[in-house]
C-alpha cells in the first residue's frame, strides 16, 4: 500500500488516546508536542500519564472505550495490547471518518506514524509503510547521524531574514536565488564550528548584496 505522507496540524485539535500505558505515554508524549488537546480514556494510567491528568494537561476518563469517546476528535490512536477494543476503535472511527492509527497493527490504521528526526523546527520523516518499524529506525538513526542542530540554526537565521527578501523581492525566482545562496554559503560550518554571529553577519551580507545586484540589474 502507498502512503500519501503529510505534516498535519493539530494545534488545539481534540485526539483521542485510547490506553494508559508506556506505549499509549510515549504517543501523548509527541500529541502534546505537536500542541494537540489530547484526550486519554483508560481504566488505568502510568505514573507520568496520571501526572499530566493532574497538571490539567490532558483531558482523562477513567474506563474502558466508548464510540462517544470520539465525539469531536480529529483523529484516534490505539495504543492497547487488546485486539478486541482495537478493533472497536478502528470500526468506530471508520464509521464517523475519523482518521485511526492502531499501534502495531497496520491493517486496522487509516494513517501510519514514521519515525522521526527532529532538529529544532526541522522534521524528517522515515516511513516504510508500515512494514517494519525497526527498519525506519535505523533509516533514521543513520540520517540523525547527519543532521546535527547547526541545521536547525540555519533555518533560524533564514527565518530571521524572509520576510526581508518576501517583501522586497517580488519574483518567486529570486526569493529562491537568495534563499539558496544562504543554504549553500559558508554559513553552515560558521553555525557547525560555534561562530553563530560570523554566520549571521554572512546571511546578511549575502541579502543585502543580492537584493543590489537584483536592483542594479531591473528592468521594468
Amino acid at each position: 500500500m502507498k502512503y500519501y505522507p503529510a505534516f498535519v496540524n493539530l494545534d488545539a485539535r481534540p485526539v483521542l488516546v485510547v490506553g494508559g500505558g508506556s506505549v499509549a505515554e510515549r504517543k501523548v508524549e509527541a500529541l502534546l508536542q505537536s500542541g494537540a488537546a489530547v484526550r486519554v480514556v483508560s481504566p488505568d494510567l502510568t505514573e507520568n500519564l496520571s501526572a499530566l491528568a493532574l497538571q490539567n494537561r490532558i483531558q482523562y476518563r477513567k474506563g474502558e472505550f466508548a464510540e462517544s469517546d470520539l465525539e469531536g476528535v480529529w483523529l484516534v490512536v490505539s495504543a492497547t495490547d487488546d485486539h478486541a477494543v482495537n478493533e472497536q476503535v478502528h470500526k468506530s472511527a471508520t464509521a464517523r471518518r475519523i482518521f485511526c492509527n492502531v499501534v502495531d497493527d497496520r491493517s486496522l490504521c487509516s494513517f501510519i506514524a514514521p519515525a522521526i528526526i527532529a532538529r529544532g523546527d526541522i522534521q524528517i520523516a522515515v516511513s516504510t509503510g508500515g512494514a517494519s518499524p525497526a527498519l525506519a529506525q535505523k533509516i533514521r538513526d543513520e540520517i540523525a547521524s547527519l543532521i546535527g542542530p547547526e541545521y536547525a540554526d540555519l533555518l533560524e537565521l533564514l527565518a530571521e531574514v524572509r520576510q526581508e527578501v518576501m517583501e522586497t523581492v517580488a519574483q518567486s525566482e529570486q526569493r529562491g536565488l537568495i534563499f539558496h545562496a544562504i543554504v549553500e554559503s559558508d554559513a553552515l560550518n560558521l553555525l557547525r564550528s560555534g561562530r553563530r554571529e560570523q554566520a549571521r553577519l554572512l546571511v546578511r551580507d549575502i541579502v543585502e548584496r543580492l537584493i543590489t545586484e537584483l536592483r542594479a540589474n531591473y528592468r521594468p
